[in-house]
């Protein structure tokens, strides 16, 4: 890509890219603004091409530097903010893959999921009542 000021929507999906992807959805996922150190402890991103994707991601305007922070010992990570054109190109991904209706936190995934817990056991509950009806019949119609 020689425009180094390409929008988000000339980036396609391909060119995005599953590593790059992964690193914006991790942002997005701890609302918005993450650390590289955070990002790296959450992606499967290798540490040798970590700084390469953050430079593609910030030369598309997907990311951009919004500062330091001290994670101990060592330099300060650098601080990345989703921008809207990453937010709005997650979101076409999002529509395209049939996945718009989720959520777009940790925090709403573990929501999310205890919801789903508590559904499972509510289906628990009544498939074994369920099922001791069927039993109580089968045993009536045994006996007659």
């Amino acid at each position: 890509m020689a425009d180094s000021q390409e929008s988000e929507e000339s980036v396609s999906f391909d060119q995005l890219g599953d590593h790059r992807r992964s690193i914006l959805e991790t942002v997005r996922g701890l609302g918005g603004e993450a650390n590289a150190a955070e990002i790296r402890q959450r992606t499967d991103v290798p540490e040798g091409s970590f700084g390469w994707h953050f430079g593609k991601l910030e030369e598309w305007s997907l990311l951009e530097d919004v500062g330091r922070q001290n994670v101990g010992g060592g330099d300060d990570a650098i601080v990345w903010s989703l921008t809207d054109a990453g937010a709005d190109l997650l979101e076409r991904i999002d529509v395209e893959e049939g996945r718009e209706d989720r959520p777009q936190t940790f925090e709403g995934l573990n929501n999310r999921i205890d919801e789903l817990e508590t559904d499972l056991e509510a289906i628990k509950t009544e498939f074994n009542r369920m099922a001791d009806i069927v039993e109580d019949h089968h045993d009536r119609l045994e006996s007659l």
